[in-house]
């Protein structure tokens, strides 16, 4: 059968196999498809280079396996993570110039990991990764409401005293901004890096659906796949602020987050612990 936009069926009609395609335009589809496996950003990989069942737009089966454990350490992904961590490092000797304190320090993934897993993406699941180069961040949001919650939780710090109030800022009417900057976590090593395939497996995804039907052993259980760093992945974390304490103060509660809270989904689970 000939080829129509970049979509397909086997060859035998009588199979009657579904047609799939890339989630692009027609003219892209056919276009991109030699160039499929030369394309090193995950994150477009993810987005737009995954097959799909023409209507329904389902992931095939093919498509979840290309989903499994990604390394990092083909040449030219070393050399661009080596360039953006360089980069990062000379912005911190700029806030040091400047006369900030700066608190960079790398810390290891003691179990797998996963930000971003119930953000919007072509997937039933996401994991954050940078936009431009597709390489796994942890966010300076999601790292400042960790140390924020380390801080009440653990260290038992009230939001009213002067030091919460400084790190953190405050809400309205009186709202203001903190004094610290929380950096997004980036990976130090592309040989200490991966991402890792995992499953969740919810039985009883009928009734959870609001449906009439009872949860019971009766019910299909429905994998869905999700994408985790992996295990032993080394990241580098950062705060910066123009008060030494300050920093200081971020810096051991975020410490503290990341080895007892953990970052990210399913901390209940396991997921999401580092260690130094």
């Amino acid at each position: 059968m000939p080829q129509r936009g970049g979509r397909y069926s086997g060859s035998n009609r009588q199979q009657a196999q579904p047609r799939v395609a890339y989630p692009l335009p027609k003219d892209t589809n056919i276009l991109v498809k030699p160039y499929v496996e030369w394309c090193l950003n995950y994150g477009l990989r993810i987005e737009r280079l995954l097959l799909c069942k023409e209507g329904t737009w389902d992931l095939t089966q093919q498509a979840k396996k290309r989903l499994g454990i990604r390394s990092f350490q083909h040449p030219e992904l070393v050399a661009l993570l080596d360039a953006y961590r360089h980069r990062w490092e000379a912005l911190l000797a700029e806030l040091r110039g400047q006369g900030w304190t700066v608190k960079p320090f790398p810390m290891y993934a003691d179990s797998r990991v996963v930000v971003g897993l119930g953000s919007e993406s072509v997937l039933e699941t996401n994991i954050r990764l940078h936009r431009i180069y597709g390489f796994p961040i942890i966010p300076g949001s999601a790292l400042k409401g960790l140390a924020r919650a380390y801080a009440k939780l653990v260290a038992h710090v009230k939001e009213e005293e002067y030091v919460f109030q400084e790190v953190f800022g405050t809400a309205s009417p009186e709202a203001r901004a903190g004094k610290v900057i929380f950096l997004d976590a980036i990976p130090a090593n592309p040989k200490k890096l991966k991402l890792e395939l995992d499953v969740m497996n919810p039985h009883y995804s009928e009734y959870y659906r609001g449906g009439d039907v009872p949860p019971a052993d009766y019910l299909n259980p429905t994998p869905i796949y999700f994408l985790t760093i992996g295990p032993g992945s080394e990241f580098l974390f950062a705060v910066t602020s123009e008060s030494p304490e300050l920093a200081s103060k971020a810096e051991a509660w975020l410490r503290g987050g990341l080895k007892e809270l953990g970052v990210g989904a399913k901390t209940t689970a396991g997921y999401g612990y580092w260690t130094a």
